[in-house]
């Protein structure tokens, strides 16, 4: 009989309490070429008044600060050991502890303590965390999460979506690079684009986003579908970039490209020291608008031809 499966994980935690929440985005980016499968946060969440079997209690209170404490399960040794060398050269004071987890579904576990987020217009909800009713102005976008990223509970998600909320899309042909769950191709979509493709050199993210779509029957059809970027074909009008900052230096050309004259572009996956890098690659477009959340940075881009 074959021995049970278990995934590698690894332990993160941080001596102190970071009040600025730059160590979360610093341990993120370290993370960015080893991606976890799941994130699980150890820190404990307080009770609500009368524990969480009374149902008529109020709502918990909001957790108080707390030191940084990570749980990380990852698909492969190979990527722990990256992960472990990536956050030693950080140079925080990081307490790392490689182990091993049972397969039991800790993934999809970890992954369903998620709630739903507000984003500017849009709310991101998993099935088990969907508002009843939605509140008026906001438009509801149901997600599972999966390996597939893009819950809406990273900063650079919401950034976009709120980018994406300030624009009338109306009758576009929008591009989503780099899709993920298919989050920000759907949010278009549902804002009322005229034809969305979200693309991924990922199988298993294609996979999930196109596993999300089916739960949003409301939502136009989305093209999902796996391959290079650089073969993408006619340009589009609005183009969704939620990468990393070296990603967004080194495609700069290309993005000038796959976006059509007057076209727009949204980019995230960057922090404040990237920002004015990230800026002047992109020597095609001129900023229209810029947003920022917990270190982290966005803008909205129109090329000069317009």
């Amino acid at each position: 009989m074959a021995e049970p499966r278990h995934w590698p994980a690894l332990v993160v935690r941080a001596a102190a309490i970071d009040d600025t929440g730059e160590l979360d985005g610093l341990v993120t980016l370290a993370l960015d070429e080893c991606q976890p499968l799941a994130i699980e946060d150890l820190t404990p969440l307080p009770l609500p008044p009368g524990g969480l079997w009374d149902p008529t209690a109020p709502p918990a209170p909001e957790p108080p600060p707390a030191p940084l404490a990570w749980r990380l399960c990852f698909k492969d040794d190979a990527d722990r050991t990256r992960a472990t060398a990536a956050l030693t050269a950080l140079g925080r004071d990081l307490l790392l502890e490689a182990t091993d987890l049972p397969d039991d579904d800790w993934v999809a576990r970890s992954q369903q303590a998620l709630p739903s987020i507000t984003a500017g217009r849009f709310i991101v909800a998993p099935p088990w965390d969907i508002p009843n009713p939605v509140p008026d102005g906001q438009q509801l976008i149901v997600i599972e999460p999966s390996m597939g990223f893009g819950t809406g509970h990273h900063a650079t998600t919401r950034l976009c979506l709120r980018a994406l909320g300030t624009l009338d899309v109306t009758g576009l042909r929008v591009l989503d690079i780099g899709t993920g769950s298919g989050v920000l191709a759907l949010a278009a979509a549902a804002s009322g684009a005229a034809a969305v493709t979200g693309v991924d050199i990922d199988d298993d993210a294609v996979a999930a986003a196109r596993r999300s779509a089916a739960l949003n029957p409301d939502v136009p059809a989305v093209e999902f579908r796996t391959g290079d970027i650089v073969a993408l074909g006619v340009p589009a009008d609005l183009v969704l970039a939620n990468l990393t900052g070296a990603m967004l230096t080194r495609s700069a050309a290309f993005l000038a490209g796959a976006v059509a004259a007057g076209g727009r572009l949204i980019v995230s996956g960057f922090m404040h020291d990237e920002r004015e890098a990230v800026e002047a690659a992109l020597t095609e477009f001129a900023v229209e608008a810029r947003f920022d959340e917990q270190g982290w940075c966005a803008a909205t881009l129109r090329r000069r031809d317009a």
